[in-house]
């Protein structure tokens, strides 16, 4: 089965679907998993206290479907203090468990996740993906951490 191919824009800090001669794209499996994975809020878990200050501890509706929790933990982070590198650290780990599902599942061979800041507001994440054949994948997106609006920068960081 093929998938959406979703692309990320990092001006305006989102996905989108990709329509190729009037239809829906289904190239770029791999990037669209990484997307998802990156980019659906997974559940936090119990005591965790959300961003937003709510008691809504997330999830993804495919979560109750298919009996494994889908997504990553950045909305968790959203808005917190730099101290340190321990932000980065932090974005970088939940990044990666986000990501270890397709070693597990033998996707890819290896995951290397960077972190850093691009701005006072967006976290800049570096995804390097090997290949089971010795192959290297990258991808780069700019994520708004700290603005609930996503606010726009003033142009494409890449």
């Amino acid at each position: 089965m093929t998938d959406i191919r979703l692309v990320y824009d990092n001006t305006k800090m989102h996905c989108d679907w990709v329509i190729t001669g009037g239809d829906l794209d289904t190239d770029g499996d791999l990037e669209t998993a990484v997307l998802l994975s990156l980019f659906t809020n997974a559940r936090a878990p119990d005591g965790t206290k959300p961003p937003n200050g709510s008691t809504d501890l997330g999830g993804c509706w495919i979560d109750s479907v298919e009996g494994y929790s889908m997504g990553s933990l950045l909305w968790t982070i959203e808005g917190a203090k730099k101290v340190g590198n321990s932000l980065l650290t932090h974005a970088r780990t939940i990044c990666e468990q986000a990501l270890q599902w397709l070693i597990d599942d033998g996707v890819v061979g290896g995951v290397t996740v960077q972190t850093s800041w691009l701005n006072a507001g967006a976290l800049n994440i570096g995804i390097r993906l090997t290949k089971p054949d010795g192959a290297d994948v990258s991808f780069r997106y700019a994520w708004a951490w700290k603005d609930p609006a996503r606010a726009i920068p003033p142009k494409n960081p890449f």
